[in-house]
């Protein structure tokens, strides 16, 4: 029989239960997946055509606000405590001060909040929350169910000229603004 130290048992049951908690979430996410499939067949709806998605609430204040430095994402990619903790750090909003007056900050405060992925019916908000076990990420990048989405794409595709990051949805899925991301309708940039 083998004799290992403390620490290198502790290091060795930590990776199990990482390894455990991510095959946990890849069966959960095809569990989720094939279910959502299933019950749209079943009651008409195309797989790929959920209606829900459609029917996005677009805000221009929030469009104008937001839109005018980066695509303006859909609320549902964050919970609603993600919402308010960017919106009360505009002063320094990913090293820029974004300055909103107070009117325009309660309209783009209640349309994040109204349709943050918490309080969305959209399946992409469902997943999102459900990924989050009570996390508050502070940007979509952090999402754990966008990270595992993602998972299988090589970093290198993220810096390339036309996507920049893996926090420029639009450049890959050009349904993003609203609020689509289905598998089939992505599109990665060769260059």
């Amino acid at each position: 029989m083998h004799k290992y130290s403390k620490p290198t048992l502790a290091l060795v049951s930590i990776v199990a239960v990482l390894l455990l908690f991510e095959a946990g979430f890849s069966v959960a996410d095809d569990y989720f997946e094939h279910h959502e499939k299933e019950r749209n067949e079943y009651h008409g709806k195309k797989h790929h055509g959920d209606k829900r998605a459609a029917q996005i609430v677009v805000n221009s204040m929030y469009t104008e606000a937001c839109g005018g430095c980066h695509w303006a994402y859909a609320p549902a990619l964050l919970p609603s405590r993600s919402w308010e903790n960017i919106l009360a750090a505009l002063n320094d909003h990913f090293g820029n001060d974004v300055v909103l007056t107070d009117q325009q900050r309660k309209l783009v405060y209640d349309y994040v909040i109204a349709n943050a992925a918490d309080t969305s019916n959209l399946k992409i908000g469902r997943r999102i929350s459900h990924s989050l076990a009570g996390a508050i990420p502070g940007r979509i990048v952090d999402v754990p169910y966008i990270v595992r989405k993602h998972r299988k794409i090589d970093q290198s595709t993220f810096s390339r000229k036309s996507i920049g990051s893996l926090s420029n949805c639009i450049a890959c899925h050009p349904s993003a603004p609203s609020a689509r991301f289905d598998d089939d309708d992505v599109t990665i940039p060769q260059e």
